[in-house]
């Protein structure tokens, strides 16, 4: 879905009546993923979605929220004029033309609402009724289907309330929504709650006259829901064998099956004393400590494969929830033995306690234990091609699936044949590599390459030698998979820091431009520097740019190769660049046998290098709940260039002020970090969370 369409719209806020956290927390996520503007100010808000089917709940729900509102009985929608349009395409031109080819970092959710374009309430003339003024309350199911099919959605179908803003009455009070208790129904809770007042024969008349109203107003309700089959019925993909189920509709709860000799092991061997973090159902992966050896590694794969899935069939909740059980199962220290053991996990209910169960009776040994659910997707043909498509560097799932499906490619070769000219530059590359990219650097090798780029960030600043290690130097930092204590690494990631940010300032081009020009870096992929167009500063909150991923620091995402090899001829060590000039006197070329690696160079200044070095050492999960953390329990926005709060927009600075001193380390400050936002120090050796 376009982000520019997007942020075009309204300010729009998720009603959390009848929506679980959970599932509040994976939606929002999924609209930051496609870029939707939410807000959480329901005095700026105009769009309001929501479980709800009722005008008179909705006006509620706003009351709830402050906003009182009187019902418009007119709800017909403009079209808008064609001097609107033209205003808003000039206007787009002209922003697109003076906005930095690498300015887009910010996390989407963070976008401002309506800040790219003040006309944003006339925008959407087509597709909503007129919002000056006014506001609208529509289904959930909105924008389910808007995020399914990848485009704003007609909204007619989906509208319950539409109304005009008034001043709040006086004398009136702001209600509270009513929280519902959920008792068991038996005859003795039912009887010991209905008042002695009310007879049998009243409580029946009663429900006769209202059975009629209720019938009706269900009548309606379906009528105005978009039926399967319908163009515009949300059609979510959460499996991948049948991808016409509704979100909404649920199983049975089924009960948890245990056999006789597993409560004769659990006997014998009482269950161990569980971690702290289980005791208190601590579901932020940050908050725990996560070791790479799991003791129950092999059920962790088992449920990886699934999770991968579950991405290639663009099934983002299953991902995210696969995500989270994974990172709990990995960091509980014990081998798990029973399904009741497995249940006590923050973030594994009843779906993976039965997963358990069948893989821990499928066999004797680990080694042998098998999912059917595994082997089914495993043989899988079509999974198989997806996930073939997918290890292209600069492929994700939705274009690895159009590879397959719309395309029909079923191999590489077919994509080189049939549809290299459709890929973009950096797909080509990864397809030219992908061989070479699937190979592991050893840590000697991640080494080797961190040296070479902090050599010439020196000779770019132009920093001696005789300053090395001290407060003038330039720091190389390594992360990624190497600081997490891997023996090998998918590709590698170097920090560059200097205590004077002035040294840190557009420095990631001049190190690209020194080591290409040394033949170290054959290619460079991507290339921001928004970082030092903004003067290096923390990420404002409502950014005015789309989000672009996991940070907003300058880098360079490059191809490496080194440049000194064995010549095939000679058997000598030679540089391709001095072979290079031979092979054009002669007209013939000469083959560096180097495998080329992926490379990520990464700047920060030094005021926030906590933050940068922590949000690029934790594994997937680690960082997405750092996030989270910060987000849900301190009102705070994380990012690898700082962090601020979220209702005033300051930066938050808990790293403290630059000092010479030495116990002024990056290691010191992201330990500050950590603390302050309270989540706890942890090594990164303890963040290995998948």
């Amino acid at each position: 879905m376009s982000r520019r369409l997007w942020g075009l719209l309204p300010p729009m806020l998720i009603l959390d009546t009848k929506i679980s956290p959970e599932d509040l927390d994976c939606l929002e996520e999924a609209c930051e993923a496609s870029g939707v503007v939410i807000t959480y100010d329901p005095k700026e808000a105009k769009i309001f979605v929501g479980r709800i089917t009722q005008p008179k709940r909705a006006a509620f729900e706003l009351r709830a929220k402050g906003v009182w509102t009187e019902a418009v009985d007119t709800l017909a929608i403009q079209e808008p004029q064609t001097k609107k349009r033209r205003q808003v395409r000039q206007k787009t031109k002209a922003s697109q033309s003076t906005a930095s080819s690498t300015s887009s970092e910010a996390n989407s959710d963070d976008e401002a609402p309506g800040a790219q374009n003040p006309d944003t309430t006339t925008t959407h003339r087509g597709t909503f009724p007129d919002l000056a003024g006014h506001v609208i309350v529509v289904k959930l199911a909105w924008l389910e289907s808007c995020l399914e099919h990848g485009s704003v959605q007609p909204v007619p179908a989906y509208q319950v309330y539409y109304a005009r803003i008034v001043e709040k009455p006086d004398h009136a009070k702001t209600p509270s929504p009513r929280t519902i208790r959920y008792v068991r129904a038996n005859s003795e809770s039912m009887s010991s709650q209905v008042s002695p007042q009310y007879t049998r024969a009243s409580v029946a008349s009663t429900s006769q006259s209202q059975a009629a109203s209720i019938f009706a107003r269900a009548q309606a309700d379906a009528s105005s829901v978009p039926q399967k089959g319908h163009p515009m019925a949300y059609q979510p993909r959460r499996r991948f064998d049948d991808s016409s189920a509704h979100p909404l509709t649920h199983k049975s709860p089924t009960l948890m099956r245990t056999s006789t000799s597993e409560y004769e092991e659990l006997s014998d061997l009482p269950l161990p004393e569980p971690p702290s973090w289980v005791k208190n159902h601590t579901i932020y992966a940050c908050c725990r400590s996560t070791l790479a050896d799991s003791p129950n590694q092999a059920f962790i794969d088992q449920l990886y494969k699934i999770k991968q899935a579950r991405t290639l069939t663009l099934d983002q909740i299953g991902e995210r929830a696969y995500g989270t059980s994974i990172a709990s199962v990995a960091a509980y220290p014990y081998r798990l033995r029973s399904a009741k053991e497995v249940l006590s996990l923050p973030g594994c209910e009843n779906k993976i306690a039965k997963l358990f169960s069948e893989w821990r009776e499928s066999a004797e040994e680990d080694k042998d234990r098998y999912l059917q659910t595994v082997l089914d997707l495993e043989k899988s043909p079509d999974l198989k091609i997806l996930r073939l498509f997918f290890k292209i560097w600069g492929v994700g799932a939705e274009t690895a699936r159009r590879l397959y499906f719309d395309r029909g490619f079923k191999d590489l070769d077919d994509v080189i044949e049939y549809g290299w000219k459709d890929l973009s530059r950096v797909q080509q590359i990864g397809l030219k590599y992908y061989d070479e990219f699937e190979e592991k650097i050893s840590r000697d090798e991640v080494k080797n390459i961190a040296a070479v780029i902090h050599r010439h960030a020196r000779k770019c600043r132009g920093i001696p030698d005789s300053v090395a290690g001290t407060s003038e130097d330039i720091v190389s930092i390594i992360v990624g998979g190497y600081r997490r204590g891997k023996p090998q690494s998918g590709d590698v990631d170097v920090i560059l820091t200097h205590r004077d940010h002035t040294v840190t300032d557009s420095l990631v081009p001049d190190v690209i431009g020194s080591l290409e020009n040394e033949g170290w870096i054959t290619h460079t992929l991507i290339l921001h520097t928004s970082h030092s167009g903004r003067g290096q500063a923390t990420l404002p909150y409502r950014s005015d740019h789309a989000g672009h991923g996991f940070d907003s620091l300058d880098k360079g995402l490059v191809v490496w190769q080194d440049p000194i090899f064995q010549h095939p001829e000679t058997r000598q060590m030679t540089s391709i660049n001095a072979e290079l000039a031979k092979a054009e006197r002669r007209d013939q070329t000469v083959k560096n046998t180097n495998a080329h690696r992926r490379v990520d160079i990464i700047i920060s200044p030094w005021k926030t290098i906590g933050c940068a070095v922590l949000g690029w050492s934790g594994a997937t999960t680690f960082e997405r709940d750092v996030r989270r953390w910060c987000k849900n329990e301190r009102g705070w926005k994380f990012d690898s260039s700082g962090v601020r709060d979220r209702a005033s927009g300051r930066v938050v600075d808990l790293e403290g002020s630059i000092s010479a001193d030495a116990e002024d380390t990056w290691e010191a400050r992201e330990r500050r970090l950590m603390e302050g936002l309270g989540i706890g120090w942890r090594p990164p050796t303890e963040r290995c969370t998948g």
